[in-house]
């Protein structure tokens, strides 16, 4: 699938990520938030914010795999977490996720979500 970055030379990224992302043809597909539930619906890692952050991508990644795709059919996320002092964890989490294209993305930081031991949700629009 051939990916343009588009970047201008006032906002540059200040993190591993693209200020956009332009797909050439292909499906959307908008996926919508992942929190940190295994499969049986249990919640992974209660108040550590790293293990909901790797559980909320993976579940994000099996999502795409479903569709037959995987992150790198990513063209945007939206991470919304419920404390800034959580951003370094789920930075991390996010190198491990996206090894190679980086899609577009936007941090939001709330309140709480909709259940409130979940720490972080990701939602995200791919091609596939």
């Amino acid at each position: 699938m051939p990916f343009s970055t588009i970047t201008t030379p006032e906002a540059k990224p200040v993190a591993n990520y693209k200020m956009a992302t332009r797909m050439e043809g292909g499906r959307l597909l908008y996926i919508s938030g992942q929190v940190a539930w295994d499969a049986s619906g249990n919640l992974v890692g209660k108040g550590d914010v790293r293990a909901q952050a790797r559980q909320a991508f993976e579940n994000l990644r099996r999502v795409l795999q479903a569709a037959g795709g995987d992150v790198g059919n990513l063209m945007k996320i939206t991470t919304y977490i419920t404390a800034i002092e959580n951003f370094p964890a789920v930075a991390e989490a996010r190198t491990a996720v996206f090894q190679g294209e980086l899609p577009a993305s936007t941090l939001i930081v709330v309140k709480a979500l909709f259940h409130l031991d979940f720490l972080i949700e990701v939602e995200g629009v791919a091609a596939v």
